[in-house]
This record gives structure tokens, sequence and C-alpha cells, in this order.
């Protein structure tokens, strides 16, 4: 039967099928109508909830969406909870929200923020900053302080730093810059005393120009205080890392005030300093409320851990 002979037996024209009540064409239109509804809402509930790795739609003008990613060290619960605390109470009023991505690698860490996988991120103070891109070449910007971390002595053998006998030994952290941070509290308490026209927040060994208790010195790893405090007389090291260890209060023996030359930055990547959601980045980050909350809160995760930015 030839496709265009219309009076064959049996055959139904196609206007007849077309036009017939309840047409087989009309059905069909009706399901495609449906069904193209169906995707175009899905497509619009994805553009505002987000898709695969986005939890939301890039902002107009920006690199990033209005889910802020912000990488922190994995092992501080104080840096996370200081992240929550903005995401709950400060970044609704902007329109964004905050994921904390928690990292342990900090080159790994670093990298995406350089690359602006990650908006912004909270673990590091200027001087190890400084070390990151002497050595690495990453673009990465602090736009300014956020918090301080506290940093203590603890030990396990003595009850006080006036305890301390002659000759003992206190350990350290390895890198420069919490070496000197290390070395700087000793000097502040009259322990040792540094050459003349040392920076205190450069200092190493070597510019110690009195020693008066003979003190001696170790250097370990970040993160091995608390494993350190049997083996030596005194451990200098972030408050956080003996709390995640359940170290007892006990054994902070001497808890000075942190100089604002360590305080924990706010950084992103330079190449996007001047995009429009690091703006509203800066203004959550930097909103009043964040130091007084800093100065007020009982939060166990964050109390005697992380402290308000000091005047100097």
């Amino acid at each position: 039967m030839s496709l265009t002979d219309r009076n064959a037996p049996g055959h139904r024209a196609l206007d007849d099928v077309d036009l017939g009540l309840g047409g087989g064409r009309r059905r069909l239109l009706v399901v495609l109508a449906v069904v193209l509804a169906v995707i175009v809402a899905a497509l619009v509930a994805w553009r505002v909830v987000g898709g695969d790795d986005d939890a939301s739609a890039a902002a107009d003008g920006s690199h990033f969406g209005n889910e802020f990613q912000i990488a922190y060290q994995a092992s501080s619960a104080s840096e996370r909870a200081f992240l929550e605390f903005l995401g709950k109470e400060i970044a609704p009023e902007h329109g964004v929200t905050i994921k904390p991505v928690g990292i342990e690698d900090g080159n790994q860490l670093d990298q995406a923020t350089a690359d602006g996988k990650y908006i912004a991120n909270i673990y590091q103070h200027k001087h190890w900053l400084k070390q990151v891109t002497d050595a690495t070449g990453w673009k990465l910007t602090a736009l300014g302080p956020v918090f301080q971390w506290s940093y203590s002595i603890y030990s396990e053998k003595h009850d006080s730093f006036e305890d301390l006998p002659k000759g003992a030994t206190i350990a350290l952290l390895n890198d420069p810059a919490n070496t000197a941070q290390a070395l700087w509290i000793l000097e502040r308490e009259g322990a040792i005393t540094f050459k003349d026209g040392v920076e205190p927040w450069a200092a190493t060994e070597q510019d110690i120009d009195a020693n008066p208790k003979g003190l001696k010195f170790q250097y370990i790893e970040y993160g091995s205080g608390p494993r350190s405090l049997p083996s030596v007389d005194a451990v200098i090291d972030y408050n956080m890392s003996f709390v995640d260890a359940d170290t007892p209060d006990s054994q902070r023996i001497l808890a000075p005030a942190a100089p604002k030359e360590f305080a924990g930055q706010l950084v992103v990547g330079t190449d996007y300093e001047d995009d429009p959601q690091v703006a509203v980045l800066e203004e959550i980050f930097f909103d009043p409320r964040v130091q007084e909350y800093l100065e007020s809160n009982d939060d166990p995760a964050l109390q005697g851990q992380l402290a308000p930015v000091s005047a100097s």
C-alpha cells in the first residue's frame, strides 16, 4: 500500500486521527506540555537551590554563590564553632549561608583559597601567611584580624611558671612564626631578653641575649604539644590543642594575652579581593557583634580558646 493511498481499505486519513475527539496528537501535545513544565520547574529549583557541588548559583558579577564555603583547620573545634556562630547569627541578615570546610593540610587549604574554590579561610596569622606566600607564590590577601588564639604555657610537672627550675626544658612549635610567639611570651615574662633591635614577632633562639635560668628548648611539630607534656618541663602551644586533647585546665600554668601580631586573619584569594561577595563576607566578619560575642560567650568550644582581637 502506498503511503499516499488515502482510499485503501482500513486506512484512516491523518486528518481524521489528528482532529477526532480524543485524537492521539492532542493527547501527545498535552503530555509533552506537562513534561516540559516539570523540566522547567526542576531547572528553576536547581538554579535556586544549587546543583552539583554548588549550593547556590553565583551571584551577579561574582565568582561565588550565596553559600560561602570557608576553610578552617579541621582539628580546631573552636574555629568551626566560630564559623557556626557567624552562620547562625550574622550571615542570614545578608542573604547568605556559611558552610565551614575543615581541612587538615594547610597547604591544600591555602591553595584552594587562592584558586577561588573557597571564598576565604581563617586558620593563620599574618606571619604564617607570609611564610606561605613567600614559599609558594600563591596569591593570598589578609582582609584583617578576626580573633586571637589563646597561646599558653602548660606543664604536668610544675604548678606555676615561677616553679620552673633552672635548666628547664620547654617545648616550642618548630615553625618560625610560632617559635617567635613562644619566645616572646618568655621575654614578656622576664625569663629571657632579646638582643637590641630584634623584632619580637620574628625572634629565634639565636636572638636571645640573656637567659638567666638557662632554659633549654625542644622543637615539636604542630599539634603535638599535649603528647609532649610528659617528656619536658613545659610546653608553649595553642590552648585549643590542649582542650581538644582533654588536658586538665590545672596544667595551664601561664595564660598571657596574645599580641595582635598573631591574630587570626580572614584570608581570601588575591584575585577575588574585589569580588562583590567578598565585600559581603567582610560585612559579616567585621560586624561589631562578632568581637562582642568573642568577649562574652560561654560556648565551651570557644571560651578560653578564641579571644577578641586585642588593641595592641
